[in-house]
């Protein structure tokens, strides 16, 4: 826990000196306690990522939901973490409001803290290396186009893996910008440049080459597995977009029972005829489609009604720290079931522990995609992650 600075915000002192013994005791020394919200801000560095805020949600003056807005609205760059005596499902409440502000939520804790529990979610920005992507700033369209013309545009790949054996059953490609100067950036910095412009579509069809030419490669090499890649809904917006799609698998040597397309909304589709006849012009084509993030996103009910999804990807909301949240656990449960009974198969993402790892299986997921396997990772170290992966699963 070195450099990592944590402010702690509560209107019960014992329960401030509690968590600051506790945060010492892992190490944390740089450490602020308040139980005043406005003060607490104030002592906020709201663009250093190596920083958690442990925010109680039940306070005078200024609740932890107003804070959490006013920490959205400041672009904050660090992680949060929520406190509370309330019950699950406000906890869970807080987090959701959280994650549509774009803020870097671990998770939620009920009083009194566990000290493990607590541990474990300060060790996600130790896994998780927050680097570029927590301090840079959007990137602006004409940057967007100029790195299109290049290489700026990378896919990283994460493994799905069978929930009961381990096989590798599949890779999720994710895009990846390549900064001249920032390094690597994630797709919270450019992705909602390109829906908001012209260039979400331009910028699919660069990933979906790209990650079948790896496809390729892989296969070349005697790997077999399924490729997923996401699609915007609002790059759904062309006709022709299946025809394209079936082509340029062609000319990689894809069969088309390898691709799923993951399905996001983010944004809801700017023509909705045109996207469910595109959706449903792929189905025909035995592509398969994924309902991506669901249970979070714009009518899932809705889709899953009017079109044939094949695979149903649980937020990782409902399967992180679900075995110690009742009401996470409940809605994974019933996720799971609702996909078994539509002949879905069921891909539980946000898998960091092996409490996660047990409980997705016990709930009766098919697929296991998150950091307990492995972070996203570059084409080039596919092969030789697979190779421990094997023989970690057997040990």
């Amino acid at each position: 826990m070195d450099n990592l600075k944590a402010v702690i915000l509560d209107d019960d002192e014992f329960m401030l000196n509690a968590i600051q013994a506790m945060l010492e005791s892992m190490g944390v020394h740089d450490i602020e306690a308040d139980t005043s919200a406005s003060r607490a801000l104030h002592e906020l560095d709201m663009h250093n990522p190596r920083q958690v805020l442990l925010c109680d949600l039940n306070m005078p003056n200024m609740d932890g939901v107003e804070v959490i807005r006013h920490l959205g609205q400041g672009g904050f760059k660090g992680s949060v973490v929520v406190l509370s005596g309330e019950d699950g499902r406000t906890l869970q409440t807080a987090v959701n409001i959280g994650r549509t502000l774009n803020l870097q939520f671990l998770g939620a804790l009920s009083k009194p803290v566990d000290r493990q529990e607590l541990q474990g979610l300060l060790e996600q920005i130790q896994s998780k290396s927050l680097t570029a992507l927590a301090t840079h700033s959007l990137l602006s369209e004409a940057e967007l186009r100029n790195g299109l013309i290049g290489d700026a545009l990378t896919p990283y790949f994460q493994p799905q893996v069978d929930a009961r054996s381990g096989r590798l059953v599949g890779m999720e490609a994710l895009a990846r910008w390549r900064h001249p100067t920032d390094g690597m950036l994630g797709p919270g910095v450019f992705i909602s440049v390109a829906e908001e412009s012209d260039l979400i579509a331009k910028m699919t069809e660069q990933m979906l080459t790209r990650s079948m030419r790896q496809w390729r490669a892989w296969h070349e090499a005697g790997v077999d597995l399924d490729l997923s890649v996401n699609i915007s809904m609002r790059a759904l917006s062309h006709v022709g977009f299946p025809d394209w799609l079936v082509n340029e698998a062609q000319a990689a040597g894809v069969p088309l029972k390898h691709l799923v397309l993951e399905i996001t909304e983010s944004q809801p589709s700017l023509n909705a005829a045109v996207s469910s006849d595109v959706l449903a012009r792929l189905c025909l084509k035995r592509i398969r489609l994924s309902i991506d993030d669901f249970g979070t996103a714009y009518s899932s009910m809705e889709k899953l009604q009017m079109l044939p999804f094949h695979e149903l990807k649980i937020d990782k909301a409902f399967v992180h720290g679900a075995s110690s949240n009742m009401l996470s656990h409940s809605i994974l449960k019933s996720s799971v079931e609702l996909g078994r009974n539509l002949g879905m198969r069921t891909v539980a993402e946000g898998v960091e522990s092996q409490e996660d790892w047990d409980n997705a299986v016990k709930a009766g997921v098919d697929l296991i995609q998150g950091y307990f396997v492995a972070a996203p990772m570059q084409s080039e170290q596919v092969i030789g992650w697979l190779q421990q992966w094997k023989s970690r699963s057997l040990s």
